[in-house]
């Protein structure tokens, strides 16, 4: 059994080219993720940051450079095995479940992480505890919980496994700020546990609050990077790759 080094970031991408079909969209892309830090992917649309995750995930073809997870190479493996190394991820749209409710949401996304019945248990307890509003709720359809709520549930069901890495794609989209804010704080709570999270955003200067560290991207490159609150104060690159 290898020992986990702590030095060492538990996610990295060192020099990823990745493709859709003949489209080259990540060009030379690094970075890394720490274990129980809120990492940020910031940049417009389109400038390749969904790919990222996607790439992770073994969803998009990577023709270059290489993708490690705790020093385990991720390249070439199916989906399905790079979540069962413990890598839990939210795509952009919720997909709650049409007709189950929460629970049966949950219970359903335990089954497909194979968790026996106390790991079940115990995820249960876990996510019960971040989003005490899904317990009040646990018997409601999904589908039709506010948005916050919503993405709680997305979030929850990438938890119930308890993962090592997060790998969270706009959750705050189309939420109202005071919501936005609480799914915000809940990702640093979930980092205080030892989870790495990589946080895609379009809320620039939210994810720059909450992250410690941050990666600019343009156009399927990295752009800028460096420590949230250099970035956040950095006007130029604000202004020029974020437009805020």
């Amino acid at each position: 059994m290898s020992t986990v080094d702590a030095d060492r970031p538990l996610l990295e991408l060192d020099a990823v080219h990745a493709y859709y079909g003949l489209a080259h969209v990540l060009q030379d892309v690094s970075l890394e993720v720490r274990r129980g830090e809120v990492t940020a992917l910031l940049g417009r649309n389109g400038a390749g940051k969904t790919t990222t995750l996607r790439s992770v995930m073994g969803l998009v073809t990577v023709r270059g450079g290489e993708i490690r997870f705790d020093g385990e190479p991720l390249t070439g493996r199916p989906t399905h095995r790079i979540a069962r190394l413990g890598i839990g991820y939210v795509p952009e749209d919720r997909r709650m479940f049409p007709g189950l409710s929460v629970e049966e949401n949950l219970r359903l996304a335990a089954l497909g992480r194979g968790l026996d019945r106390d790991q079940s248990r115990a995820g249960f307890e876990r996510v019960w505890e971040l989003f005490p509003t899904l317990r009040e709720h646990a018997r409601r359809e999904a589908a039709k919980l506010s948005g916050g709520q919503q993405q709680m549930v997305a979030i929850a069901r990438a938890l119930i496994g308890s993962p090592r890495l997060l790998l969270i794609d706009e959750p705050t989209q189309g939420l109202a700020p005071v919501v936005a804010r609480d799914i915000a704080r809940a990702l640093v709570d979930v980092a205080a546990t030892g989870v790495g999270v990589l946080l895609v955003e379009q809320n620039a200067m939210l994810a720059l609050e909450v992250a410690r560290r941050a990666y600019v991207m343009d156009e399927g490159r990295i752009a800028a990077e460096g420590p949230a609150d250099r970035i956040r104060e950095d006007t130029e690159i604000r202004s020029r790759y974020l437009a805020v």
